[in-house]
């Protein structure tokens, strides 16, 4: 009987393939051809720690609201039924409970601990008038603020957790999203 399905699946591809012709060529840009390019969807909201890259994002995150409930400083919040991360009292210390208690994996642990926001200082900043005034630099946990010739420098190791804005006691920082150039999962 085992013989008997074996030729019956000849049987089916040589049948196949006669009335079905792929050169080796055709196979091969076949392949190409299922590959759809992905569409890179840049944030237009400032999401939570640990999210997946934006048009994963939106895709699965179902705005269950358990990263909003579990968020001990009240950083998350729902907007259009997906969470929003609100820095402006309080910055983000990447504890992760939004991560671990997200259903739908929207925000896990093994996506990057970068919020994507990045400062901006504006012209009410004390070091762009040349006072000396070192607060931000001081209180950046990741060292990613330089001042060079009273011009502010982000580095690259800033994760955007705002610790400089809220410490900024004249506002003149504010948080913007950085536009990311390359994919990241």
């Amino acid at each position: 009987m085992a013989k008997q399905y074996s030729n019956k699946n000849e049987r089916y591809y040589k049948a196949y393939l006669s009335h079905n012709t792929i050169s080796r060529r055709g196979l091969f840009l076949s392949l190409f051809r299922s590959v759809k390019p992905e569409t890179l969807v840049h944030r237009c909201e400032a999401r939570p720690p640990f999210s997946v890259k934006e048009s994963l994002f939106l895709d699965i995150c179902n705005g269950c609201g358990a990263c909003v409930a579990i968020c001990p400083y009240g950083l998350i919040q729902l907007k259009e039924n997906k969470p929003v991360l609100d820095i402006d009292f309080s910055s983000c210390d990447f504890c992760g409970k939004c991560a671990e208690n997200c259903p739908t994996h929207a925000l896990h642990k093994a996506f990057s601990a970068d919020t994507e926001l990045r400062p901006s200082f504006n012209q009410q900043c004390v070091m762009r008038k040349g006072q000396h005034c070192s607060v931000c630099q001081d209180k950046c946990p990741q060292n990613a603020i330089s001042f060079e010739y009273y011009s502010p420098i982000i580095l690259d190791t800033c994760n955007g957790c705002g610790e400089c804005k809220v410490s900024c006691f004249i506002g003149a920082i504010n948080l913007y999203i950085k536009r990311v150039t390359s994919r990241n999962t």
